[in-house]
């Protein structure tokens, strides 16, 4: 049995809204996972994964200002023990120097080395081209109005669940 004919058949019946903001769901989580995988497979000239891709594209733009593991780990949706692993192997592969914070020596300072500067050019045009990739089954101004909606929805769905009180006014409308 395959995925799809499983969620179909679990999901008969059900309103359309709910087969279709099930079956929505389900495509962009499949998504990120593909556009992981292709990546990581672009990246594997590099030396590097995805995220730490992302970790050396985040510390290179904050070059006027250092970036600290904590905002670091805010911008990757990750834990403080998965920075601080994600780090550890940028530093160990030479593409990263952690530094005190000259303001506040309890903190660490985060940047990228020479050498992350220079895996980083080759990397952008490695990675752009997945994108390129991903979005070009779609017409511009398709790829346009679909980041648009998706923005939406994250601003909408972006922040934690709050329980509902039974006084709480419908934001629905």
């Amino acid at each position: 049995m395959t995925f799809e004919s499983r969620r179909q058949r679990l999901l008969a019946g059900k309103p359309q809204p709910l087969r279709d903001g099930v079956t929505a769901a389900r495509a962009l989580t499949h998504i990120a996972h593909l556009l992981e995988q292709h990546i990581n497979a672009a990246l594997l000239p590099c030396g590097v994964t995805m995220r730490e891709y992302l970790a050396l594209r985040l510390l290179s733009d904050s070059a006027h200002e250092p970036l600290r593991p904590t905002s670091l780990s805010v911008a990757l949706h990750a834990t403080r023990t998965q920075i601080t692993r994600l780090l550890d192997a940028l530093e160990k592969k030479g593409l990263i120097a952690r530094t005190l914070d000259p303001v506040d020596r309890r903190g660490l300072q985060v940047a990228p080395t020479p050498a992350g500067a220079e895996l980083l050019a080759r990397a952008v045009p490695l990675v752009e081209a997945v994108y390129v990739r991903l979005w070009a089954p779609l017409a511009e101004a398709d790829v346009h109005a679909l980041a648009e909606q998706l923005t939406q929805v994250h601003a909408a769905f972006g922040a934690p669940a709050e329980p509902e009180a039974e006084d709480t006014p419908d934001r629905s409308v």
